[in-house]
Protein backbone atom coordinates (compact mmCIF):
# COMPACT_ATOMS: atom_id res chain seq x y z
CA UNK A 1 0.00 0.00 0.00
CA UNK A 2 2.78 2.63 0.93
CA UNK A 3 4.48 1.57 -2.68
CA UNK A 4 1.25 2.60 -4.69
CA UNK A 5 0.84 6.11 -2.44
CA UNK A 6 4.11 6.72 -3.35
CA UNK A 7 3.59 6.45 -6.91
CA UNK A 8 0.74 7.69 -7.55
CA UNK A 9 1.52 11.35 -6.78
CA UNK A 10 4.33 10.10 -9.51
CA UNK A 11 1.74 9.06 -11.56
CA UNK A 12 -0.19 12.85 -11.49
CA UNK A 13 3.06 14.62 -12.08
CA UNK A 14 3.10 12.27 -15.31
CA UNK A 15 -0.44 13.30 -15.96
CA UNK A 16 0.31 17.07 -15.51
CA UNK A 17 3.24 16.30 -18.25
CA UNK A 18 1.24 14.11 -20.61
CA UNK A 19 -2.51 13.97 -19.55
CA UNK A 20 -4.76 15.86 -21.89
CA UNK A 21 -7.26 21.53 -25.53
CA UNK A 22 -17.14 35.59 -27.50
CA UNK A 23 -15.17 37.77 -28.66
CA UNK A 24 -17.53 39.56 -26.75
CA UNK A 25 -14.79 38.64 -24.24
CA UNK A 26 -12.71 40.58 -21.57
CA UNK A 27 -10.22 43.40 -22.96
CA UNK A 28 -7.53 41.31 -20.75
CA UNK A 29 -7.73 37.99 -23.38
CA UNK A 30 -5.48 37.82 -26.12
CA UNK A 31 -6.75 35.80 -29.57
CA UNK A 32 -4.00 33.41 -29.15
CA UNK A 33 -3.63 30.56 -27.33
CA UNK A 34 -0.62 29.58 -28.30
CA UNK A 35 2.52 31.00 -29.92
CA UNK A 36 3.96 28.06 -32.28
CA UNK A 37 5.98 27.91 -35.21
CA UNK A 38 4.93 27.82 -38.42
CA UNK A 39 2.95 29.26 -41.13
CA UNK A 40 1.63 33.36 -39.99
CA UNK A 41 -1.64 32.53 -38.94
CA UNK A 42 -2.16 36.22 -37.47
CA UNK A 43 -5.05 37.97 -38.69
CA UNK A 44 -3.16 41.06 -38.48
CA UNK A 45 -1.98 41.76 -41.95
CA UNK A 46 -3.37 39.72 -44.29
CA UNK A 47 -4.00 41.21 -47.75
CA UNK A 48 -7.05 41.46 -49.09
CA UNK A 49 -6.45 41.72 -52.89
CA UNK A 50 -4.82 38.60 -54.45
CA UNK A 51 -5.43 36.48 -58.11
CA UNK A 52 -7.32 33.56 -58.68
CA UNK A 53 -6.38 30.78 -60.05
CA UNK A 54 -7.27 31.65 -63.29
CA UNK A 55 -5.69 34.78 -63.22
CA UNK A 56 -8.04 37.02 -62.61
CA UNK A 57 -8.34 39.70 -60.19
CA UNK A 58 -10.27 38.52 -56.56
CA UNK A 59 -10.62 40.01 -52.87
CA UNK A 60 -9.51 37.64 -50.02
CA UNK A 61 -12.88 36.93 -48.19
CA UNK A 62 -14.75 34.33 -45.69
CA UNK A 63 -16.59 31.68 -48.13
CA UNK A 64 -19.92 33.15 -46.76
CA UNK A 65 -18.85 36.56 -48.85
CA UNK A 66 -18.23 34.52 -51.79
CA UNK A 67 -20.80 33.02 -54.63
CA UNK A 68 -18.40 30.07 -55.36
CA UNK A 69 -17.78 26.85 -53.65
CA UNK A 70 -14.82 26.81 -50.63
CA UNK A 71 -12.01 24.70 -50.63
CA UNK A 72 -11.48 21.64 -48.90
CA UNK A 73 -8.09 22.38 -46.65
CA UNK A 74 -5.69 19.58 -45.87
CA UNK A 75 -4.03 20.68 -42.34
CA UNK A 76 -1.72 18.18 -42.95
CA UNK A 77 -0.29 20.51 -45.45
CA UNK A 78 -0.82 23.93 -44.41
CA UNK A 79 2.87 24.92 -44.66
CA UNK A 80 2.31 24.72 -48.58
CA UNK A 81 -0.29 27.39 -47.88
CA UNK A 82 2.44 30.11 -46.42
CA UNK A 83 2.67 30.63 -50.64
CA UNK A 84 -1.30 31.30 -50.92
CA UNK A 85 -2.54 34.93 -51.12
CA UNK A 86 -5.05 34.83 -48.61
CA UNK A 87 -5.53 33.91 -45.04
CA UNK A 88 -6.03 29.57 -45.22
CA UNK A 89 -9.27 30.59 -43.79
CA UNK A 90 -10.64 32.85 -46.61
CA UNK A 91 -10.06 32.22 -50.14
CA UNK A 92 -9.36 34.11 -53.27
CA UNK A 93 -13.04 34.93 -54.41
CA UNK A 94 -13.59 36.53 -58.13
CA UNK A 95 -14.64 40.45 -57.75
CA UNK A 96 -18.06 39.33 -59.56
CA UNK A 97 -18.52 36.80 -56.91
CA UNK A 98 -18.03 38.61 -53.93
CA UNK A 99 -21.46 39.28 -51.93
CA UNK A 100 -21.18 42.89 -51.43
CA UNK A 101 -21.49 44.04 -47.54
CA UNK A 102 -18.63 44.35 -44.99
CA UNK A 103 -20.25 42.03 -42.55
CA UNK A 104 -22.05 39.02 -44.04
CA UNK A 105 -23.15 36.85 -41.59
CA UNK A 106 -24.60 33.28 -43.15
CA UNK A 107 -27.62 32.01 -42.77
CA UNK A 108 -26.98 27.34 -42.68
CA UNK A 109 -28.77 25.67 -45.76
CA UNK A 110 -30.89 23.77 -42.65
CA UNK A 111 -32.25 24.27 -39.53
CA UNK A 112 -30.08 23.10 -36.29
CA UNK A 113 -31.44 19.42 -34.74
CA UNK A 114 -32.69 19.72 -31.77
CA UNK A 115 -31.41 17.88 -28.78
CA UNK A 116 -28.12 17.28 -27.54
CA UNK A 117 -24.61 15.64 -28.81
CA UNK A 118 -25.13 16.87 -32.41
CA UNK A 119 -21.89 17.07 -34.20
CA UNK A 120 -21.68 19.29 -37.63
CA UNK A 121 -18.19 19.37 -39.17
CA UNK A 122 -17.29 22.25 -41.77
CA UNK A 123 -21.07 23.70 -40.42
CA UNK A 124 -21.40 25.00 -44.37
CA UNK A 125 -18.37 26.94 -44.23
CA UNK A 126 -15.00 24.27 -44.93
CA UNK A 127 -14.17 21.02 -44.97
CA UNK A 128 -11.03 20.22 -43.49
CA UNK A 129 -8.89 17.12 -44.85
CA UNK A 130 -7.16 15.70 -41.96
CA UNK A 131 -6.91 12.76 -39.49
CA UNK A 132 -5.52 14.23 -36.46
CA UNK A 133 -7.39 17.39 -36.22
CA UNK A 134 -11.08 17.74 -35.78
CA UNK A 135 -13.01 19.30 -38.22
CA UNK A 136 -14.75 22.93 -37.47
CA UNK A 137 -18.15 22.32 -35.35
CA UNK A 138 -17.24 18.61 -35.24
CA UNK A 139 -17.44 18.64 -31.80
CA UNK A 140 -19.42 21.92 -30.89
CA UNK A 141 -19.90 21.27 -26.74
CA UNK A 142 -15.77 21.72 -26.37
CA UNK A 143 -14.76 23.91 -23.90
CA UNK A 144 -11.32 25.95 -23.31
CA UNK A 145 -10.69 26.64 -19.98
CA UNK A 146 -8.65 29.74 -19.80
CA UNK A 147 -7.30 31.19 -16.73
CA UNK A 148 -8.01 35.29 -16.06
CA UNK A 149 -4.96 36.98 -16.23
CA UNK A 150 -4.33 40.89 -16.20
CA UNK A 151 -1.11 40.67 -17.96
CA UNK A 152 -0.31 39.37 -21.64
CA UNK A 153 -1.64 35.87 -21.59
CA UNK A 154 1.12 32.64 -21.39
CA UNK A 155 0.46 29.26 -22.02
CA UNK A 156 0.47 28.69 -18.51
CA UNK A 157 -3.19 30.06 -18.31
CA UNK A 158 -4.62 27.66 -20.43
CA UNK A 159 -5.64 25.02 -18.10
CA UNK A 160 -7.55 22.39 -20.33
CA UNK A 161 -10.88 20.93 -21.64
CA UNK A 162 -14.05 20.88 -20.58
CA UNK A 163 -18.00 20.12 -21.73
CA UNK A 164 -21.14 22.23 -22.57
CA UNK A 165 -23.70 20.44 -20.80
CA UNK A 166 -26.31 23.08 -20.22
CA UNK A 167 -26.60 27.07 -21.64
CA UNK A 168 -25.15 27.86 -18.21
CA UNK A 169 -22.81 24.86 -17.29
CA UNK A 170 -19.66 23.59 -18.01
CA UNK A 171 -18.24 19.96 -17.16
CA UNK A 172 -14.79 18.84 -16.81
CA UNK A 173 -12.22 17.42 -14.17
CA UNK A 174 -11.87 18.17 -10.92
CA UNK A 175 -8.45 18.47 -11.24
CA UNK A 176 -8.08 20.84 -13.73
CA UNK A 177 -9.48 23.72 -11.16
CA UNK A 178 -7.72 22.48 -8.26
CA UNK A 179 -4.76 24.84 -9.07
CA UNK A 180 -7.05 27.97 -8.92
CA UNK A 181 -8.23 27.16 -5.80
CA UNK A 182 -11.81 26.18 -7.03
CA UNK A 183 -11.82 30.20 -7.10
CA UNK A 184 -15.00 30.96 -10.12
CA UNK A 185 -13.51 34.26 -10.50
CA UNK A 186 -10.15 33.04 -11.97
CA UNK A 187 -11.59 31.06 -15.18
CA UNK A 188 -13.05 31.82 -18.24
CA UNK A 189 -14.98 29.32 -20.43
CA UNK A 190 -14.34 29.47 -24.83
CA UNK A 191 -17.11 27.97 -26.72
CA UNK A 192 -16.38 27.74 -30.54
CA UNK A 193 -12.88 27.93 -30.62
CA UNK A 194 -10.69 26.23 -33.22
CA UNK A 195 -7.64 27.71 -34.40
CA UNK A 196 -6.67 29.51 -31.29
CA UNK A 197 -4.39 32.15 -33.39
CA UNK A 198 -7.25 33.56 -35.69
CA UNK A 199 -10.67 34.87 -35.57
CA UNK A 200 -10.95 34.33 -39.09
CA UNK A 201 -13.57 31.22 -38.37
CA UNK A 202 -16.96 31.94 -39.78
CA UNK A 203 -18.60 32.14 -36.75
CA UNK A 204 -17.17 33.45 -33.21
CA UNK A 205 -16.26 31.61 -30.29
CA UNK A 206 -17.97 33.33 -27.21
CA UNK A 207 -16.22 33.68 -23.42
CA UNK A 208 -18.24 33.32 -20.15
CA UNK A 209 -16.93 34.40 -16.84
CA UNK A 210 -17.86 31.81 -13.76
CA UNK A 211 -20.01 32.66 -10.86
CA UNK A 212 -20.19 28.95 -9.20
CA UNK A 213 -17.60 25.98 -9.44
CA UNK A 214 -19.30 22.90 -8.00
CA UNK A 215 -16.25 19.84 -6.94
CA UNK A 216 -17.97 16.57 -6.12
CA UNK A 217 -17.47 16.02 -2.23
CA UNK A 218 -16.03 12.53 -2.62
CA UNK A 219 -13.03 14.01 -5.39
CA UNK A 220 -9.54 12.50 -4.47
CA UNK A 221 -6.70 14.29 -5.65
CA UNK A 222 -4.35 12.05 -5.24
CA UNK A 223 -6.38 8.70 -6.63
CA UNK A 224 -8.17 11.28 -9.20
CA UNK A 225 -11.45 9.28 -7.91
CA UNK A 226 -14.60 11.15 -8.40
CA UNK A 227 -12.89 13.57 -10.89
CA UNK A 228 -15.54 15.82 -11.89
CA UNK A 229 -16.70 19.75 -11.32
CA UNK A 230 -19.58 21.87 -12.59
CA UNK A 231 -18.88 25.61 -13.62
CA UNK A 232 -21.86 27.62 -13.67
CA UNK A 233 -21.28 30.46 -15.90
CA UNK A 234 -22.58 33.76 -15.29
CA UNK A 235 -24.83 34.25 -18.18
CA UNK A 236 -25.99 31.72 -20.67
CA UNK A 237 -24.32 30.69 -24.03
CA UNK A 238 -25.84 31.46 -27.48
CA UNK A 239 -26.12 28.12 -29.09
CA UNK A 240 -28.07 29.61 -32.46
CA UNK A 241 -24.76 29.79 -33.92
CA UNK A 242 -24.30 26.24 -36.00
CA UNK A 243 -20.81 25.17 -34.70
CA UNK A 244 -21.71 25.14 -30.74
CA UNK A 245 -24.48 23.25 -28.53
CA UNK A 246 -25.14 20.44 -26.04
CA UNK A 247 -22.96 17.44 -24.89
CA UNK A 248 -25.03 14.67 -24.16
CA UNK A 249 -24.18 12.21 -21.15
CA UNK A 250 -24.51 8.34 -21.37
CA UNK A 251 -25.80 6.40 -18.65
CA UNK A 252 -24.25 2.91 -19.66
CA UNK A 253 -20.67 2.62 -21.06
CA UNK A 254 -20.35 1.16 -24.61
CA UNK A 255 -18.77 -2.58 -24.72
CA UNK A 256 -15.41 -2.71 -24.59
CA UNK A 257 -13.49 -2.57 -28.35
CA UNK A 258 -15.74 0.51 -28.94
CA UNK A 259 -14.23 3.06 -30.92
CA UNK A 260 -14.69 6.50 -29.65
CA UNK A 261 -12.70 10.29 -29.81
CA UNK A 262 -11.47 12.34 -27.49
CA UNK A 263 -10.24 15.91 -28.54
CA UNK A 264 -8.40 19.24 -26.41
CA UNK A 265 -5.38 21.56 -27.55
CA UNK A 266 -3.12 19.70 -25.13
CA UNK A 267 0.30 18.40 -26.20
CA UNK A 268 0.38 16.80 -29.71
CA UNK A 269 2.63 13.66 -29.60
CA UNK A 270 2.76 13.97 -33.43
CA UNK A 271 3.95 17.38 -33.51
CA UNK A 272 7.11 17.74 -31.39
CA UNK A 273 5.22 17.85 -28.30
CA UNK A 274 4.06 21.47 -29.41
CA UNK A 275 0.40 22.53 -27.77
CA UNK A 276 -2.00 21.90 -30.74
CA UNK A 277 -3.26 25.03 -32.56
CA UNK A 278 -5.87 23.41 -34.34
CA UNK A 279 -8.73 21.08 -31.90
CA UNK A 280 -7.08 18.10 -32.11
CA UNK A 281 -8.73 14.57 -32.36
CA UNK A 282 -7.50 11.06 -31.17
CA UNK A 283 -9.51 7.92 -32.13
CA UNK A 284 -9.24 5.24 -29.48
CA UNK A 285 -10.90 2.11 -27.87
CA UNK A 286 -12.58 1.04 -24.95
CA UNK A 287 -10.47 -0.97 -22.39
CA UNK A 288 -12.14 -3.33 -20.22
CA UNK A 289 -11.50 -2.56 -16.84
CA UNK A 290 -9.40 -5.38 -15.79
CA UNK A 291 -7.43 -5.51 -18.72
CA UNK A 292 -6.53 -1.73 -18.24
CA UNK A 293 -5.79 -2.18 -14.64
CA UNK A 294 -3.37 -5.40 -15.88
CA UNK A 295 -1.74 -3.17 -18.57
CA UNK A 296 -1.27 -0.19 -15.87
CA UNK A 297 0.29 -2.59 -13.57
CA UNK A 298 2.99 -3.50 -15.95
CA UNK A 299 3.97 0.48 -16.40
CA UNK A 300 5.76 2.61 -13.66
CA UNK A 301 2.48 2.69 -12.01
CA UNK A 302 3.40 -1.44 -10.55
CA UNK A 303 2.00 -3.91 -9.79
CA UNK A 304 0.09 -2.85 -6.85
CA UNK A 305 -1.70 -0.38 -8.74
CA UNK A 306 -5.98 -0.46 -8.89
CA UNK A 307 -7.95 1.22 -10.84
CA UNK A 308 -10.95 2.66 -9.30
CA UNK A 309 -14.79 2.60 -9.91
CA UNK A 310 -15.02 5.91 -11.12
CA UNK A 311 -12.12 5.36 -13.69
CA UNK A 312 -12.58 3.91 -17.13
CA UNK A 313 -9.95 2.81 -19.63
CA UNK A 314 -9.52 3.95 -23.76
CA UNK A 315 -6.23 3.77 -25.86
CA UNK A 316 -3.51 1.73 -25.77
CA UNK A 317 -3.57 1.48 -29.71
CA UNK A 318 -0.64 3.95 -30.65
CA UNK A 319 -3.24 6.95 -30.23
CA UNK A 320 -3.12 9.15 -26.91
CA UNK A 321 -4.47 12.64 -25.01
CA UNK A 322 -1.64 14.32 -23.74
CA UNK A 323 -1.00 17.11 -21.42
CA UNK A 324 -3.04 20.13 -21.73
CA UNK A 325 -5.91 17.73 -22.86
CA UNK A 326 -7.55 17.04 -19.09
CA UNK A 327 -11.13 17.53 -18.76
CA UNK A 328 -11.82 16.88 -22.19
CA UNK A 329 -14.83 14.86 -23.18
CA UNK A 330 -14.42 10.90 -24.72
CA UNK A 331 -16.84 10.44 -26.68
CA UNK A 332 -19.07 7.32 -28.69
CA UNK A 333 -21.28 7.44 -31.45
CA UNK A 334 -24.97 7.24 -29.90
CA UNK A 335 -26.42 3.29 -29.66
CA UNK A 336 -28.43 4.84 -32.61
CA UNK A 337 -25.51 5.90 -34.99
CA UNK A 338 -26.88 4.17 -38.01
CA UNK A 339 -29.87 6.63 -38.00
CA UNK A 340 -27.73 9.41 -36.11
CA UNK A 341 -24.20 8.82 -37.98
CA UNK A 342 -23.58 12.28 -36.48
CA UNK A 343 -24.50 12.15 -33.06
CA UNK A 344 -22.38 11.46 -30.01
CA UNK A 345 -22.63 10.85 -26.32
CA UNK A 346 -19.94 11.63 -23.40
CA UNK A 347 -18.99 8.80 -21.59
CA UNK A 348 -15.74 9.69 -19.81
CA UNK A 349 -13.66 12.95 -19.19
CA UNK A 350 -9.78 12.74 -19.97
CA UNK A 351 -8.28 12.17 -16.49
CA UNK A 352 -4.65 10.52 -16.45
CA UNK A 353 -2.16 8.69 -17.88
CA UNK A 354 1.27 7.49 -18.08
CA UNK A 355 2.90 8.78 -21.06
CA UNK A 356 1.44 10.47 -24.80
CA UNK A 357 2.32 7.65 -26.88
CA UNK A 358 -0.67 5.50 -26.52
CA UNK A 359 1.46 2.63 -25.23
CA UNK A 360 -0.74 2.07 -22.22
CA UNK A 361 -4.34 3.43 -22.07
CA UNK A 362 -5.38 6.57 -20.74
CA UNK A 363 -7.69 7.08 -17.67
CA UNK A 364 -11.27 8.43 -18.14
CA UNK A 365 -13.28 10.02 -15.48
CA UNK A 366 -16.69 7.80 -15.31
CA UNK A 367 -18.98 9.90 -16.67
CA UNK A 368 -22.27 7.13 -16.50
CA UNK A 369 -20.93 6.80 -12.66
CA UNK A 370 -21.41 10.75 -12.31
CA UNK A 371 -25.04 11.07 -13.71
CA UNK A 372 -26.64 10.95 -10.19
CA UNK A 373 -24.72 13.60 -8.61
CA UNK A 374 -24.76 15.54 -11.46
CA UNK A 375 -29.02 15.52 -12.11
CA UNK A 376 -28.83 16.09 -8.48
CA UNK A 377 -26.47 19.41 -8.60
CA UNK A 378 -28.84 20.40 -11.61
CA UNK A 379 -31.58 20.35 -8.98
CA UNK A 380 -30.43 22.00 -6.60
CA UNK A 381 -29.70 25.07 -9.12
CA UNK A 382 -32.98 24.80 -10.76
CA UNK A 383 -31.80 23.45 -14.24
CA UNK A 384 -33.27 21.33 -16.37
CA UNK A 385 -31.41 18.00 -17.66
CA UNK A 386 -30.56 19.10 -21.20
CA UNK A 387 -27.87 16.57 -21.11
CA UNK A 388 -29.99 13.58 -21.42
CA UNK A 389 -30.41 12.56 -25.06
Amino acid sequence: MKIIQLLLPLCLVVLECRAQSSNSGDAWLLQNLNKKKGPNLSQTGSPTSCTTDNKSPGKCVKPAQCQQQPPEIDLEKLGILRDKHCHYLKMCCPLSQVISGTTVTPAPPAPKKSGCGWSNPGVYAFRAKTQNHAEFGEFPWMIALIRKSSSTWSQSDYLGGGTLIHKSVVMTAAHKVKPINYQPSMVICRLGEWDTQTTNEQYAHEDKSVKKIIVHEQFNSKLNSNNIALLITTSEFDLSPPHVGIACLGRRVPQPGTNCYSMGWGKDFNNNMEYAVWLKKVSIPLVEHSDCEYSLQQSLLGGSYRLHNTHLCAGGNGQDTCKGDGGSSLVCKTPTSRADPDRYVVYGMVSFGVDCKGQYPAVYADVSKMITWISNKFQDEGLDLSFLP
